[in-house]
């Protein structure tokens, strides 16, 4: 279901893109890109995880967790490999195409990139509809514009998004099973 969702997302990047502007899918930042900037989005990423880190121990000083449907979703569902694909390889391709190369892309042309970084960061956190994730996803929207932004290329935005949900799949078995 949150697949659908997540693809259904692509119908106005297409209609807008193809139709109305007559854009090709270059303008989307479905680019190639220089291997660097796949080592820059790990560069980043590590202070990300340790932000992170610190703001889930301190969630769960009070009981809070960031998102508790994950564990439920991959422990108590009798298939949960089609969640994880879809939030391995579905969700960071549909979302770095409508967040990055589609708002962020259109945004730029109205504000300055920081300004355009910082409404497409704060939209991308905000529609993942869990209230406590805000900060942490807002922090990786603030790190996938970037890469946008320096490299021309959604790829490695999709590319460091896709681990960033591998690795939580990975903590939740790793934490469920303990």
């Amino acid at each position: 279901m949150v697949s659908m969702l997540e693809l259904a997302l692509l119908v106005p990047v297409w209609w807008f893109t193809r139709k109305k502007y007559n854009a090709g899918r270059h303008h989307l930042g479905l680019t190639g890109f220089k291997m660097r900037y796949l080592g820059l989005g790990a560069a980043l990423l590590l202070p990300a995880m340790w932000i992170n880190a610190l703001y889930e121990t301190v969630l769960s000083s009070y009981n809070l967790e960031v998102q508790p449907e994950l564990k439920h979703i991959l422990t108590q569902t009798p298939s949960p490999g089609v969640f994880v694909f879809a939030a391995v390889t579905i969700a960071p391709l549909v979302e770095k195409i409508f967040f990055r190369g589609f708002l962020f892309a259109g945004l730029k042309k109205r504000f300055a990139w920081t300004k355009a970084m910082l409404i497409s960061s704060g939209l991308f956190a905000l529609l993942h509809l869990r209230l406590l994730a805000v900060p942490p996803i807002f922090i990786l929207g603030l790190i996938f514009a970037y890469l946008y932004q320096k490299s021309g290329s959604i790829w490695p935005g999709v590319l460091i998004h896709a681990l960033v949900n591998a690795l939580a799949v990975i903590w939740v078995f790793t934490y469920a099973a303990s």
